[in-house]
């Protein structure tokens, strides 16, 4: 299987930041993201501080890849997380989406991935998101 990123949600980490500050926050998410959007360094660390298995605060973004693959190799990827959204686009074409949430998971658990699947993950998490990406592949991800 053959994944290109296509596309991602802009300022993946900064997103993510967001939605951690407003689980114990009484700001509106729009006012701390305009505060942390100039406060990188603030968002590195809330980043490395993320518990990976509360997942929800890496819901907010989304992931596109064109695949080049066949129907078995989707299916596995299927079957791996069922949050991928799948569009057919020919024969062995796909538009593939998830968020940062699935790519963690598929990262850091035991899921079999089709062969190039689990190094098209890690590179588009490690684009968008480098700080999240050095904390996943700490975790042996």
């Amino acid at each position: 299987m053959r994944m290109e990123l296509l596309a991602f949600t802009p300022d993946v980490e900064l997103l993510i930041a967001t939605a951690m500050m407003t689980t114990s926050s009484r700001e509106r998410p729009q006012d701390l993201y305009l505060s942390l959007r100039s406060r990188e360094e603030r968002v590195r660390k809330l980043i490395k501080r993320l518990v990976l298995k509360h997942g929800s605060v890496l819901e907010h973004n989304r992931f596109v890849f064109l695949a080049d693959a066949d129907e078995s190799e989707v299916l596995a990827l299927l079957l791996a997380s069922r949050f991928f959204e799948v569009t057919r686009l020919g024969e062995r074409t796909w538009l593939l989406s998830c968020n940062a949430r699935t790519i963690v998971e598929l990262l850091t658990g035991e899921a079999e991935l089709p062969p190039g699947a689990r190094e098209a993950l890690s590179e588009a998490l490690r684009k968008a998101a480098p700080t999240l990406w050095e904390k996943v592949m700490g975790r042996g991800g």
